[in-house]
């Protein structure tokens, strides 16, 4: 594999196939697409994944993280989150901040296994989208916000 990670300054609707991935809701997507700054994480000249940072006060969120579902597992993942906190250190924060749907399991534990701890919980925050999410038999209601101090 050879992880880079592309800033997308422009166009960035050629990568909503991959942005739909962490978050269902294309008018939702498009709602923060245009924010932060994004990168197209890609493995030689292909686009495998997208993450999107945005710097809020002394913390910089995670908005968007998504892998193509055939580089999950590789430790892509991992590199990302460290790549993320590079750039929010770069940018002065002193925290990174990520939330994730009670109902997204494997997020959940992924988030965890790379040193992000529970913060806040978001009720109700999924249940303004226009359909309902449901993941591994769970519907996503609540948003669940961990952090990593820097």
């Amino acid at each position: 594999m050879d992880i880079t990670f592309e800033l997308v300054p422009e166009d960035r609707r050629r990568l909503l196939p991959l942005l739909l991935l962490a978050d269902e809701s294309e008018a939702v997507v498009g709602s923060y697409l245009d924010r932060g700054t994004l990168f197209a994480i890609r493995d030689g000249d292909a686009d495998i994944g997208v993450l999107l940072l945005i710097h809020e006060g002394d913390a910089v969120e995670v908005k968007n993280l998504a892998l193509a579902e055939g580089s999950r597992g590789q430790g892509v993942g991992t590199l990302a989150i460290s790549f993320a906190a590079k750039c929010a250190r770069e940018a002065g924060a002193d925290r990174l901040r990520v939330g994730t749907a009670n109902s997204s399991l494997d997020a959940i534990r992924f988030y965890q296994k790379v040193g992000f701890r529970m913060s806040d919980v978001k009720r109700g925050f999924f249940d303004a989208y226009p359909e309902p999410i449901w993941e591994d038999g769970l519907r996503a209601r609540d948003m669940i916000m961990f952090e990593l101090a820097l």
